[in-house]
């Protein structure tokens, strides 16, 4: 029986507008495993079983009505899941993903709540794809990638996924060219600017070569009435598919408008290796600059930490793979990156476990 069949009548339960929908499809990712952190607690090293950590479980609706004249609707509706309490992730139903919009000639425009364009950024071009490493965030832990505006007080979505947005994304017909962007609101009473993100990937693919430019600002308002701290990043990155290996290059700038000014730059260097089919081998080197100075009166910055990570695939079938990953970080006294518990420690993280795509 075919996915969106049975989606069609699972839908139809809750309404009889589900069978109207051209198609219907329910999908999902099981992904739970191992992982033994030691990121510098007094009490030693965490031992647990975590969801999510190649990447996030999820159960998820999409559907699609061809509206004619090339014209179609589209909505999904995506919810985070945590497989080892069985408790709902991003704290809300569907934190991961809720939009509808339209899709033509012109490309395709939705309305709700996304990943921001840098998150994706960082999915297409981090070799870990965003998981295995970094409690199951890949790259993007350690990155900004926006989503994480204020106002007012209240507390921001959650990293990575702007709230309230319009997404826009080019059609696929632009030799090679492609671009997506997104506009946050605020939603504060008389500030446009409160609470607004803004977010811009620009890329060109060209036989085995990718490169890609990505733009992100978080307006953060900490206190009603209060000034607007405006956070924002610049990255490029770089790939080429050798077809044996497939190296990464990606930097990042990113700064802020507070009074003392954060002032970091972040690269890294990466690979995917295909041993066959089946096996799969990646890895990572990544530096973080962080200039900002300690204080206003203290010239002295964070300084710097270095991360480097390896992690492998065996998959079974299209469907079910095995994934293992390590990552070992090391930083300056004042420098407090990838989960450390204080300034200056070590993160040592092992992780391991089984993902399953429906």
């Amino acid at each position: 029986m075919k996915k969106s069949f049975l989606a069609l009548a699972l839908m139809g339960a809750f309404s009889g507008a589900a069978f109207a929908q051209s198609s219907v499809t329910i999908y999902g990712i099981a992904d739970v495993g191992f992982q033994s952190l030691d990121n510098g607690t007094a009490a030693g090293r965490f031992n647990k079983l975590q969801s999510g950590q190649q990447n996030g479980s999820r159960l998820g609706f999409k559907g699609t009505e061809d509206l004619g004249g090339g014209l179609k609707a589209n909505f999904v509706l995506e919810q985070g899941l945590n497989l080892d309490d069985g408790s709902s992730a991003q704290g809300r139903t569907f934190g991961r993903r809720s939009t509808v919009g339209l899709a033509g000639d012109f490309g395709a425009v939705d309305l709700g709540r996304d990943k921001s364009p840098t998150f994706k950024f960082f999915d297409a071009y981090d070799p870990f794809g965003s998981g295995y490493i970094n409690s199951g965030n890949g790259l993007s832990n350690l990155y900004f990638i926006g989503g994480s505006s204020t106002v007012a007080g209240t507390a921001a979505g959650s990293t990575g996924r702007p709230s309230n947005s319009i997404f826009y994304y080019t059609p696929g017909n632009l030799n090679g060219f492609s671009a997506s962007a997104q506009y946050g609101f605020g939603e504060a009473a008389g500030d446009n600017t409160a609470g607004r993100s803004l977010g811009l990937n620009l890329g060109y693919t060209v036989g085995a070569l990718n490169v890609g430019y990505s733009f992100v600002k978080d307006n953060a308002q900490a206190l009603a009435a209060g000034p607007i701290n405006a956070k924002k990043a610049n990255t490029v990155a770089a790939s080429y598919d050798f077809g044996v290996a497939k190296p990464v290059f990606i930097y990042q700038k990113v700064e802020d408008e507070a009074a003392l000014a954060l002032d970091q730059k972040i690269f890294t260097l990466g690979v995917t290796a295909p041993i066959d089919a089946s096996n799969q081998v990646i890895a990572t080197y990544t530096k973080i600059k962080d200039s900002t100075r300690l204080s206003t009166a203290n010239l002295s910055t964070v300084g710097d930490a270095k991360q480097f990570a390896i992690g492998y695939s065996y998959s079974f079938s299209k469907r079910t793979n095995l994934y293992a990953a390590y990552a070992n970080t090391t930083q300056d006294a004042n420098s407090q990156k990838a989960g450390a518990a204080v300034k200056g420690a070590d993160v040592k993280e092992l992780t391991f476990g089984v993902r399953h795509q429906f």
